[in-house]
C-alpha cells in the first residue's frame, strides 16, 4: 500500500469573474467558463456522484471479471482496466471501469447510472460460481461515489502524484483516505473514489488549495471535443463495440472467451460495421441529440451528443454515420450543416 500525504499547498488559480458567474472567452477559443479553462490548463473538480460503485471480494474477483469482460484486467495489484459487458450477440449492456484497492484486496467497479443495473445483474449472476461477494457500495449508509479531479495541475495538488492510466493508489487528503485512479480521457487527471463524506472533505480541501469546481457543461464539452462516447448517450444496448470507437480501449483480442466475443472478433477481422461514431462540427443552430442526419434527403445517421459550449467558435458533436455516407458531400441535421472531423477512436484521444 502506498499512502501519500497531501498537504495544503495554496497555488491560486485566478481568473476574473463576471456577474457572479465563471464566464469568459478563454485562450483556447472557448466562449464558456473558468470551468473549462481549469480542465485544460489548471485543476478542476467534477461531480460524478451519479456513477454506481460496486465492491468485489472473495476467492478470485479478477478471474471472474476476466471471464465476462471484453478487456483483460491486469494481474498487477495496482492496475485496473476499462471494459464492457456484452450480451451473447455482442451488443453492449454497459461499459465500466475496474479499479484495484491495494489495502484490502477489494476490486471496485464503477459505471454510468444507465449501466448500473446491468452491471449488478450480470456480475451477481456469475459471482456464486466464482465464490465472489458483490456489495453495492453506492447503497451504503455513507454511499460511495466518484469525484473527478482533472487538468494538468491535478497531480501537483495531490503531492505530485504520478500514476499510469488505470493505476490506483490510496491517498490522504486533509487526513481523509480515498482511492485515486489515473485517467487519460477525456481530460487527464484522477478519479477519486470513496464514501461521500470522505469525498466532500477532500473536495473542500482541494478547492482551498486552488482547484476550481467544473460544471456538467464544461466536462461534457471536453468529452465531446475529445471524442469519448458515454454509455446511455452515445452507447446503448443497440450498439456493438466496433461501432462506437472503443475497441482499442475496451477490448482485448488476446484474452480468453467472454459473452459476445465471437461477434466482436468477426466484425473486427472480417468486415466493417454498418455505422460508426464520428466527431462532428455543427455549422448553424445546434441540433438536439437524436436528430436525424440527412444526405440528399435520406437518413444516413443521427446525432448522439452536442457539446454545450462552443470551442474555437464551433459547436462540436458526436453522431453515427452509415458506412455508405459520402463524407465529402453535404450533411444536414435540423437546420444545421454537419461536417465530419474524424472517427471516434481514431482521434487524438
Amino acid at each position: 500500500m502506498w499512502n501519500l500525504l497531501v498537504g495544503l499547498v495554496y497555488v491560486p488559480y485566478n481568473i476574473p469573474m463576471k456577474h457572479g458567474r465563471n464566464t469568459q472567452t478563454s485562450s483556447t477559443g472557448l466562449e464558456g467558463s473558468v470551468d473549462y479553462e481549469a480542465l485544460v490548463r489548471g485543476a478542476a473538480l467534477v461531480d460524478r456522484s451519479g456513477r454506481a460503485v460496486l465492491g468485489l471480494t472473495g476467492r478470485d474477483p479478477v478471474g471472474m471479471l476476466n471471464a465476462v469482460l471484453t478487456n483483460e484486467v491486469p494481474k498487477d495489484a495496482h492496475l485496473g482496466a476499462y471494459a464492457a459487458l456484452l450480451n451473447p450477440k455482442g451488443r453492449i449492456l454497459t461499459d465500466l471501469c475496474v479499479l484495484k484497492s491495494p489495502s484490502n484486496e477489494r476490486i471496485l467497479v464503477h459505471t454510468e447510472p444507465e449501466g448500473a443495473q446491468a452491471a449488478r445483474e450480470i456480475l451477481s449472476r456469475y459471482a456464486p460460481f466464482s465464490r465472489v461477494k458483490i456489495e453495492d457500495l453506492s447503497a451504503a449508509a455513507d454511499p460511495w461515489s466518484v469525484l473527478g479531479f482533472y487538468g494538468p495541475r491535478a497531480a501537483e495538488l495531490l503531492g505530485d502524484l504520478d500514476l499510469t492510466e488505470h493505476e490506483s493508489t490510496e491517498v490522504k487528503v486533509d487526513g481523509a483516505t480515498l482511492l485515486a485512479v489515473s485517467v487519460a480521457v477525456p481530460v487527464p487527471g484522477f478519479d477519486l473514489v470513496g464514501p461521500a463524506s470522505t469525498l466532500a472533505r477532500a473536495r473542500d480541501h482541494l478547492l482551498a488549495a486552488g482547484a476550481v469546481p467544473a460544471g456538467r457543461d464544461a466536462y461534457e464539452t471536453a468529452r465531446v471535443e475529445a471524442g469519448v462516447p458515454r454509455f446511455g448517450t452515445d452507447i446503448t444496448p443497440d450498439n456493438f463495440p466496433g461501432e462506437c470507437g472503443i475497441l482499442t480501449r475496451a477490448v482485448s483480442f488476446k484474452k480468453g472467451c467472454y459473452p459476445g466475443q465471437e461477434t466482436v472478433a468477426r466484425m473486427h477481422y472480417r468486415g466493417h460495421p454498418n455505422r460508426e461514431l464520428h466527431r462532428l462540427v455543427v455549422e448553424g443552430p445546434s441540433p438536439e441529440p437524436g436528430a436525424e442526419i440527412l444526405q440528399n434527403d435520406k437518413r444516413v445517421g443521427s446525432i448522439t451528443s452536442v457539446a454545450p459550449l462552443p470551442v474555437d467558435r464551433q459547436t462540436l458533436a458526436l453522431g453515427y454515420l452509415s458506412r455508405k455516407t459520402d463524407l465529402d458531400a453535404p450533411l444536414q441535421a435540423g437546420g444545421a450543416t454537419i461536417r465530419p472531423l474524424a472517427l471516434v477512436g481514431n482521434s487524438s484521444r
